[in-house]
């Protein structure tokens, strides 16, 4: 594929992510820049950051009616901010919480976490949903919030930002943000293909 096709196609999927935007805003949901929150990392003019939510308050006022950490389910906001002059692909982006112990847990759809909730299990192994992005949301009519701010942004144009959540399955017991991170790779340049150098956010316990 070509530089300039490469370039196309970001700025394609960036317009359609765009509207998701709009609609996330307009519903009164809308984080603050990456660079308000104390979990984060700037690399090549690019900062990402991470916050775990886990005061059920502040989920109501981001989830609406379901509540992820009744079942084990921990909701991690990523943002990330593009301060550089180049469009960022993220379609192959992964994303891997690495716990104190070493432990590498991958985030689970949305659609699963709704049906974890409706079904009342608490299951700590990976999702076996394969990346990269953008990933099924499924039918959430019940709580459509949790299906619309997962993070699916398939690219971050210059001088813009993305955001969403993720969802680890965290289980019931002790505390295992202690000692963790977030650890980010497949962040691309749009022109050129070339990988940025991997982010790895430590999240601590609180």
């Amino acid at each position: 594929m070509s530089r300039l096709s490469k370039a196309g196609l970001a700025v394609c999927w960036m317009g359609m992510w765009m509207g998701m935007v709009a609609a996330q805003t307009s519903e009164g949901w809308k984080p603050g820049p990456a660079s308000s929150y104390a979990a984060r990392q700037t690399v090549e003019k690019i900062t990402i950051a991470v916050e775990p939510y886990r005061d059920r308050e502040r989920i109501r006022q981001s989830l609406g009616k379901f509540d992820p950490s009744r079942y084990g389910i921990l909701p991690m906001l990523v943002v990330i901010s593009n301060d550089s002059d180049r469009a960022l692909q993220l379609d192959r982006m992964r994303v891997q919480w690495i716990t104190a112990d070493r432990q590498k847990i991958e985030p689970i759809e949305a659609q699963d976490v709704t049906r974890t909730g409706l079904s009342g299990r608490v299951d700590i192994g990976p999702s076996q949903s394969p990346y990269p992005f953008p990933r099924r949301r499924g039918r959430q009519k019940e709580y459509p919030e949790v299906g619309e701010r997962e993070f699916v942004a398939p690219a971050v144009m210059a001088a813009s930002r993305v955001y969403g959540f993720f969802y680890f399955r965290i289980g019931k017991g002790p505390d295992r943000l202690a000692g963790s991170h977030l650890y980010i790779t497949g962040i691309r340049d749009a022109t050129t293909g070339r990988d940025l150098l991997y982010f790895e956010i430590p999240l601590g316990g609180r």
